[in-house]
């Protein structure tokens, strides 16, 4: 957290020390031809690289922002799908469950069928041991 605070303390003074040594002015000329445009001025040379470093740091900075507002979007559409298919897996538990039950349910009817026809089965065979 304090390292880079350290740090951009140390860049505005390698800033302030690189602007003040280098005093000489330069021609900066720059022309598109095909849309009739010239620029040309004479400036210290620290400005035209200040400039191009801010340019950088400001283009950077856009790109980021881009890049993870974009990844935030597929992250939020992934974290949606996964909902969604948590809600169906749900779902088809809940069907299993079900259909688990009623097969349950049916084996246990069954069985207490089987289990009062078992005693009238041994009563016919004690009556016919008997005779």
């Amino acid at each position: 957290r304090y390292l880079s605070l350290i740090l951009f303390a140390f860049f505005l003074v390698f800033s302030v020390d690189f602007a003040t040594q280098n005093t000489l002015n330069v021609n900066i000329n720059y022309k598109i031809e095909w849309i009739n445009f010239n620029f040309f001025t004479e400036r210290p040379i620290f400005v035209p690289i200040f400039f191009s470093f801010a340019f950088g740091i400001i283009f950077s900075v856009l790109y980021f922002f881009i890049s993870h507002a974009a990844l935030l979007r597929k992250l939020l559409l992934k974290n949606k799908e996964i909902k969604k298919l948590e809600s169906l897996l749900e779902n088809e538990k809940s069907k299993q469950n079900s259909i688990v039950d009623h097969k349950n349910g049916m084996q246990h009817n069954h069985i207490d069928n089987y289990d009062d026809a078992e005693p009238e089965l041994n009563d016919i065979e004690s009556d016919n041991f008997k005779k």
